[in-house]
């Protein structure tokens, strides 16, 4: 038993049903908070001055913001690309929609909350190490410039590469799973994933060539709560399993297999025992395994009650 199962046992009742559901209307709730700031309804951006996640200010007291930055606008909504970013949203709100909850129903409400909601927690994680790091590189927590490094990573602070793991996950899940690319093209899940990848690694090297180390603790913290849980959590089945039982699934496969004899020729799936004889040798035979030898032993209908058991 691993880790998250332990937990899983130990906090049964843990987690919120339909997590991906709030998930969405935050985001929604989020984009009209961004609207709102485009149109200038609030003179200033009511994100950037109250919500936002600047570890500064959560310092000095405003500790709301460890929650009310999830309400970060996911598009801007200013200009002529308002009414496209509103369609943009609206298929990404969908899309991430059904992969959350084909994920809670795979996993069931334990394991899914832990997946996003750790991520959550491995974002902010990682972005205050970030923030405390440069702090103290340049002056300490009550300098001017803290104050500024806390404005940028509450400008910058999102979760879009953790919902992009959420579309990881679900390849990892169901592979052959098919996506209409630019609504078009069938391509299947693990293609898609595989690009995501490569695009990824292409954004983590071009934050450290440019020194854009806040991009790498966003994406290092995303996908480092995604290894953990696949990794050692065994988000699906098999992967990160414990040796014993590999060995006790190889050792299942060997015996499944047909029987071959000398010649390497299949001699048939079932062999008695006693006689040796197999489904090949007598069609009209049935083979049983017996509950009363120790051991895994077969018996052909002519053995299976006249067989003597086997006790070591």
């Amino acid at each position: 038993m691993n880790f998250i199962d332990k937990l899983e046992r130990k906090f049964p009742r843990f987690g919120i049903t339909h997590l991906m559901k709030y998930v969405i209307c935050i985001n929604v709730a989020g984009a009209v908070l961004g609207i709102l700031d485009a149109s200038g309804v609030f003179g200033t951006s009511l994100y950037a001055s109250y919500l936002s996640l600047d570890y500064y200010q959560i310092f000095h007291g405003q500790v709301w913001r460890l929650v009310t930055w999830l309400l970060y606008p996911v598009y801007s909504f200013s200009g002529s690309s308002m009414f496209m970013n509103l369609i943009w949203f609206a298929i990404w709100a969908f899309l991430y929609f059904q992969l959350g909850t084909s994920l809670e129903r795979t996993w069931g409400r334990f394991r899914f909350n832990l997946f996003y909601i750790g991520g959550v927690i491995f974002v902010m994680l990682s972005t205050l190490v970030f923030y405390l790091i440069n702090c103290f590189m340049n002056g300490g927590l009550s300098s001017e410039i803290s104050a500024w490094f806390g404005w940028y990573i509450g400008l910058s602070a999102t979760l879009d590469y953790l919902n992009q793991t959420l579309f990881l996950a679900f390849a990892l899940m169901y592979p052959d799973a098919r996506f209409l690319l630019y609504f078009v093209i069938p391509v299947k899940a693990k293609w898609l994933a595989w690009l995501y990848l490569a695009i990824l690694g292409y954004q983590l090297v071009r934050c450290i060539i440019y020194g854009a180390y806040f991009g790498v603790a966003l994406i290092v913290g995303a996908l480092l709560n995604f290894l953990i849980f696949f990794v050692f959590g065994r988000g699906k089945p098999g992967v990160g399993a414990r040796f014993e039982q590999r060995k006790r699934a190889q050792e299942f496969r060997r015996r499944a297999r047909p029987y071959e004899n000398t010649t390497g020729q299949t001699a048939g799936r079932h062999r008695c025992a006693i006689c040796g004889r197999t489904e090949l040798d007598a069609p009209q035979l049935e083979f049983r395994y017996c509950s009363k030898c120790k051991g895994n032993y077969e018996y052909c209908s002519d053995h299976l009650f006249s067989h003597q058991h086997v006790s070591n």
